[in-house]
């Protein structure tokens, strides 16, 4: 009874019945809306539908990729890889053996797609043309009389190779698919992040794990320090310090990585503290605004019941009453502010670094200028497993196809009084290339006097 449920577990059909099922599973998933991709969404739909929403999370399919069915589906079909990965053990086992039950004649050996006699110089032994072969790469059991030889007798490894590399990318990309999140995340200078998920942005909303954790990670935005030549940005320094207070640095293509999570310089923006001021001289409202207002953007704060829309120059120039920027370096940044109330404009001008405006009696200063970047946060466990399993996949193709494996038998026979060395020879790949490459080995055994 074992042996047949082993036997069915590892067979074509149930492979094909799994990928089937596991295909299906994965439309499911895309047809009904999943709660841990569209939270928001769900939730709506819940209350719209209660009665259908509750049907679907009785059948688990608003869960479908962490659902009882799915996870059993997974266990099936990574056993039935591993099985047929344990049935081809003996079979590679006995390919990469060398054994006396593989000499055969070569005249009558079925499966040999090569076959020849060649003439043996005169003065050499039969058994030389096993140190002929050893010499040229085959491993060789038997003598003159009978022999069977090899080349690349290893190869046959790559098969189990390339089976592992299988399971480890199928596995690799499993690990991912369940583990993933993905978010953004705006931090200006100076300001702490300990790895709440609200303060990721919302808009795109973030991507949540089905299995396992948002990242963890603990640090503060010491200094941020964009480089550019004249319009052309050159790079960015942003200095981090972790919990523990060791520092680290972020760039473009120099990610920040803790925890499994790669906190990837994406975007960069200013965050200048403006303050509002009323006719008496006091500050009445003041705030920190991290403005996406780089390469003519334009964006809006507000403060004190004031609505204020900025536009921000780096190399403020003003040519024919047209404000613009000379460069992309912030030589001279200046913001050019409108200021609405109610819906109406009532003001507009322009704020340098460390100046200010006055409007309708008011007076809006900006005290500080610093930078604020935004972060793409992904984590992902599953890709060292993907890379292992690429990697292995390769190195096994390399070797099956590069280092591919050739086979012969043969024997030396006397033939009307004359010495011959009858072989049959087969190759895994490259018939024609082969067969020339046996050609040329028996020609210089041949032409060989000491057999060399």
């Amino acid at each position: 009874m074992l042996k047949k449920l082993l036997k069915y577990l590892s067979s074509v059909r149930f492979t094909i019945v799994l990928i089937c099922l596991l295909a299906l599973t994965f439309m499911i998933g895309l047809w009904v809306p999943q709660v841990s991709l569209v939270k928001v969404m769900y939730l709506q739909w819940k209350s719209n539908s209660p009665a259908l929403v509750s049907f679907l999370d009785a059948l688990w399919l608003t869960s479908i990729y962490t659902s009882p069915i799915t996870v059993t589906l997974w266990v099936l079909f990574f056993l039935n890889l591993s099985l047929v990965m344990w049935q081809r053990v003996p079979l590679v086992r006995s390919r990469t053996s060398l054994s006396t039950t593989k000499i055969v004649n070569p005249t009558t050996a079925g499966g040999y797609s090569f076959r020849n006699s060649y003439p043996v110089p005169e003065g050499i032994d039969n058994d030389a043309v096993i140190g002929f072969l050893h010499k040229n790469g085959y491993a060789v059991v038997g003598n003159g009389d009978g022999f069977y030889g090899v080349k690349n007798r290893l190869s046959p490894i790559a098969s189990l190779l390339f089976h592992l590399s299988f399971f480890l990318i199928l596995l690799g990309g499993l690990v991912t698919i369940y583990t993933t999140f993905i978010g953004y995340l705006d931090l200006a200078q100076g300001e702490s992040f300990q790895g709440e998920l609200g303060r990721y942005n919302a808009r795109p909303i973030p991507l949540l794990p089905k299995v396992g954790t948002i990242p963890k990670a603990s640090f503060t935005v010491k200094s941020i320090v964009p480089h550019v030549v004249k319009n052309t940005p050159t790079g960015i320094d942003v200095e981090l310090v972790d919990g523990a207070g060791r520092a680290h640095t972020a760039g473009i293509n120099i990610p920040y990585i803790v925890d499994n999570t790669s906190f990837v310089f994406k975007h960069l923006g200013v965050a200048p503290l403006f303050v509002v001021k009323d006719p008496s001289g006091k500050e009445i409202d003041g705030a920190y605004s991290k403005l996406d207002v780089m390469l003519g953007r334009q964006d809006s704060f507000s403060l004190a019941g004031f609505v204020f829309r900025a536009n921000f120059y780096p190399d403020y120039t003003l040519e024919g009453g047209v404000a613009s920027t000379r460069t992309q370096e912030f030589k001279n940044p200046v913001f050019a502010i409108e200021v609405e109330r109610d819906g109406k404009k009532i003001a507009k001008g322009t704020v340098p670094k460390n100046g200010a405006m006055t409007f309708a009696g008011y007076r809006l200063e900006m005290k500080e200028m610093p930078f604020w970047v935004r972060f793409y946060v992904i984590k992902e466990r599953g890709i060292s497993i993907l890379y292992t399993g690429f990697a292995i996949a390769s190195l096994a193709l390399i070797w099956k196809l590069l280092l591919y494996r050739r086979e012969m038998v043969g024997a030396i026979r006397e033939e009307g009084g004359r010495r011959l060395l009858v072989v049959a020879c087969r190759a895994e790949y490259y018939k024609s290339l082969a067969e020339d490459e046996f050609i040329k080995l028996f020609n210089k055994f041949t032409n060989n006097s000491t057999g060399e």
